[in-house]
């Protein structure tokens, strides 16, 4: 992971913490940002508060979004659906490759019976559904949940239009909203669904792609580093600060004249 600033693209803080989930990373990131900062000059340090963080979909959990809250810091984390609800890409599938418009023939949820008073569900090939959750929270509703049967899942001849993968080993499970969590318009996640998309918000995210991608694209292409050579954690977050550093020494050497 690398914390990278939007005006230079120079690496402000790198950690490697040898999980695929970013979920937790949010805040040791800024933190570890915040410490380098307080070393700097005053002048730097009153400017970091002014700054905005960007961040993509896999930093976005209520724990991140609250602790950006506490901390006053001005941050726009997309979820994963921010795009969805962005007219600007209403008619993404033009720009997509002509095999991938084929239409989805996934069962939709009208094509599963429902009878919610027996808490019971039938899937499209008519087989029960067990009970999974009577009374699931998924932020920020809550919805009853049913899994089919892995013997009857695993044999049906419908599995390939009811299953998002062919391969998929895991029974079909379906999940219908009961009602919005109470008090979900004042969440901290809905605070920043509504930021995400706002015209504002929407500028600034925009802003990421152009900040932290082209470090890694520099690094990876233009400095030919493509893998970690050596094992274990500590290892290979050494290397990976030694990558980040070479990036910004380059900078430095390159630019570094002619920055104010």
């Amino acid at each position: 992971m690398a914390a990278v600033d939007s005006k230079h693209q120079i690496v402000l803080d790198a950690k490697a913490y040898g999980q695929g989930q970013e979920h937790d990373l949010l805040e040791p990131m800024i933190e570890g940002v915040k410490a380098i900062f307080a070393k700097a000059p005053a002048s730097s340090q009153e400017a970091t508060k002014q700054a905005k963080v960007t961040a993509d979909s896999g930093y976005h959990n209520r724990k991140s979004v609250e602790y950006i809250e506490e901390e006053g810091i001005d941050a726009y984390l997309a979820d994963t659906g921010f795009r969805s609800r962005d007219p600007r890409f209403k008619d993404y599938d033009k720009h997509k490759p002509k095999e991938r418009l084929k239409p989805k023939e996934r069962f939709t949820q009208d094509e599963f019976t429902l009878d919610t008073k027996a808490k019971s569900c039938r899937c499209p090939a008519s087989h029960m559904m067990w009970l999974k959750a009577e009374k699931a929270k998924i932020d920020p509703s809550y919805f009853i949940s049913f899994q089919g049967y892995e013997k009857t899942c695993g044999e049906c001849s419908l599995r390939k239009r009811c299953l998002r993968k062919e391969r998929q080993t895991t029974p079909r499970q379906f999940n219908v909203k009961l009602s919005a969590t109470e008090g979900s318009k004042n969440d901290a996640l809905a605070r920043m669904r509504e930021k995400i998309d706002s015209e504002q918000g929407r500028h600034i995210y925009s802003q990421r792609l152009g900040t932290v991608e082209p470090v890694f694209g520099h690094i990876t292409d233009a400095m030919g580093i493509k893998r970690f050579t050596l094992r274990g954690k500590k290892k290979v977050d050494g290397q990976w600060k030694l990558m980040m550093a070479l990036h910004n020494l380059l900078k430095i050497h390159r630019y570094g004249w002619c920055w104010e």
